[in-house]
């Protein structure tokens, strides 16, 4: 269990910034982030802090009328679970996913190292993303 330790998230999805700051979290079951891809853009439409070694899913939804690609080296390596289109695809080596116009997908997997992780879209280079963990002690 974190107990002497908060973690802060500073995400920047093309422009749009996000700072959240955490506290130990005692039955938290999983943290989850909402992103939209809205005009060949990647938007943070639910805010809410990640920890590390906790359950993290993140829904992904394109908007757009063109497929887009979600992919980060976070999930490098790491036990990843996607669901798409009633299709369960899991292990480990998933980089990212593909999503056609107006569908979307989830993804899970344990945030597990602190770092600086970008978003990209590989069918379209100018859509990038950051995200940046952080820990920091408790004051």
């Amino acid at each position: 269990m974190i107990t002497a330790r908060s973690w802060m998230i500073v995400a920047a999805l093309s422009g749009f910034c996000w700072l959240a700051t955490g506290v130990p979290v005692g039955s938290q079951a999983e943290q989850t982030v909402e992103v939209t891809i809205r005009d060949f853009t990647f938007l943070v439409s639910k805010e809410a802090p990640l920890r590390l070694g906790l359950p993290t899913v993140i829904y992904v939804r394109n908007e757009d009328s063109e497929r887009h690609d979600f992919g980060s080296s976070m999930f490098e390596g790491l036990p990843t679970r996607v669901e798409k289109d009633g299709i369960i695809v899991y292990g480990r080596g998933v980089e990212g996913v593909m999503l056609d116009p107006k569908r979307d997908a989830t993804i899970r997997f344990n945030m597990e190292r602190p770092g600086r992780y970008t978003f990209r879209c590989s069918i379209h280079p100018n859509m990038k993303g950051e995200l940046l963990l952080l820990s920091a002690e408790a004051v």
